[in-house]
């Protein structure tokens, strides 16, 4: 198990390195603002709407997936030596809130630029109230506090707590019990050791944490952690954080990015909403065209990989058949794969559409099942070493994706 508080240690050496460069920098007078951003469709956007006035760069390499990814203690170090981190807010990065949490007092402005967007599959209550998905928080019973707590988790993740104590007793055995939701038994945890827990779950689990003395008595337990799964299924209200494949809610995006611009450099309002009025029409026009598209198929249904395409459905009545969940990291059941082969030979479907990021055997083993042949679209969360040699953008990248839904629909 990895012990957390010397990946810490090392982090804590590199960014206080970094925030010594950061605030260096931040001592010049500035003509173009250095941002940071996740999602490939942000970094665009910020690139268009900013033109000459900023430098921006996503921080995820080519062919990440944008569900998993974390950055490395080097990348956040970088984080520190910009003007502004923007991110989605709509939770697809589920890094976010650390991030905000480590700039927080440093001079590097933090936007959620997605957050006030309602989700499909979102209640009213969680639109109010949400902040930022995966929210860190802690378990505090007086004797045991236990850290790192996320306030969800997708199918695959992995949860790492760390507890911390107050009691003054010897500690012989750290001893971390799990259970599945709505089990009565308690399961040891054999290979934790200490104060650190790791496991990757794929249901919702409680945890707790038991301290005993040399002659095994129990000193202390904490209270019972919930580590719980939402696979942004619209079930549980929070929502599908895939709003960058539908150009209308881009739109909103992108206005969130030239107010923010604005406020930062109001000087240039007029540059920067000419270039947003620039790309709100080619978004205009991209939404035309997947109208037409998907309206004028011989069948609207299409197999994908994983369930990125919910906003099509709404918008323009395509019909997803997802292999995995929102996230790429939740598996389908076998009753689920069943019905996917049935499904494809009930519409008589020939190909399976795939994403460059994101790798699924199980996708290959439905496309040979059915005599499938493969489609690739971009889901626009990062881009290959290809596309940005071909400088390709969100544009020509959607252009792609309509070229690609006219075959995979009329065939």
């Amino acid at each position: 198990m990895i012990k957390r508080t010397i990946i810490f240690a090392s982090f804590l050496i590199l960014f206080l390195a970094g925030c010594q460069s950061a605030d260096n920098s931040q001592e010049e007078n500035k003509d173009t603002l250095e941002i940071s951003t996740t999602i490939f469709a942000l970094e665009d956007f910020i690139s268009k709407v900013g033109g000459e006035y900023v430098d921006v760069e996503s921080i995820y390499p080519p062919n990440a997936d944008a569900h998993t990814y974390e950055p490395s203690s080097r990348e956040m170090v970088d984080l520190a030596k910009k003007d502004l981190f923007i991110y989605s807010g709509v939770g697809m990065e589920p890094f976010a809130s650390k991030a905000e949490d480590i700039l927080e007092g440093e001079n590097v402005e933090v936007a959620a630029i997605g957050e006030d967007i309602h989700l499909r599959g979102e209640s009213e209550h969680a639109h109010d109230e949400k902040e930022h998905h995966h929210e860190e928080k802690a378990e505090d019973n007086g004797d045991i506090i236990i850290n790192g707590i996320n306030d969800h988790y997708h199918s695959g993740d992995t949860a790492s707590l760390e507890a911390e104590t107050t009691i003054d007793e010897d500690i012989e055995e750290w001893n971390w019990y799990f259970r599945t939701e709505g089990s009565e038994d308690w399961e040891l945890d054999e290979d934790a050791d200490g104060p650190s827990f790791e496991t990757q779950i794929n249901d919702s689990l409680e945890v707790k944490l038991e301290l005993a003395d040399a002659d095994g008595e129990v000193i202390t337990e904490s209270g019972v952690v919930d580590l719980l799964i939402d696979n942004h299924d619209g079930e549980s209200g929070i929502g599908d954080p895939h709003v960058f494949l539908d150009p209308v809610i881009s739109i909103q995006l992108a206005e969130n990015i030239k107010d923010l611009l604005v406020e930062k450099m109001p000087e240039h309002e007029d540059y920067f909403t000419e270039n947003f009025e620039e790309l709100k029409g080619q978004l205009e026009q991209v939404d035309e065209e997947l109208a037409q598209t998907i309206g004028d198929a011989d069948h609207p249904q299409m197999i994908v990989s994983h369930a990125a395409y919910g906003y099509w459905e709404d918008r323009y009545g395509l019909e997803q058949i997802s292999i995995h969940g929102l996230s790429s990291s939740q598996e389908p059941s076998q009753a689920a794969l069943v019905e996917i082969v049935n499904k494809a030979h009930e519409y008589d479907l020939k190909y399976v559409v795939f994403e460059r990021n994101i790798s699924s055997r199980i996708s290959e083993i439905i496309q040979d099942e059915i005599g499938a042949e493969s489609a690739v679209l971009s889901n626009m969360e990062t881009i290959t070493e290809e596309d940005i040699e071909n400088g390709e953008d969100y544009f020509s990248l959607m252009q792609k994706n309509i070229e690609t839904l006219e075959t995979v629909l009329n065939d």
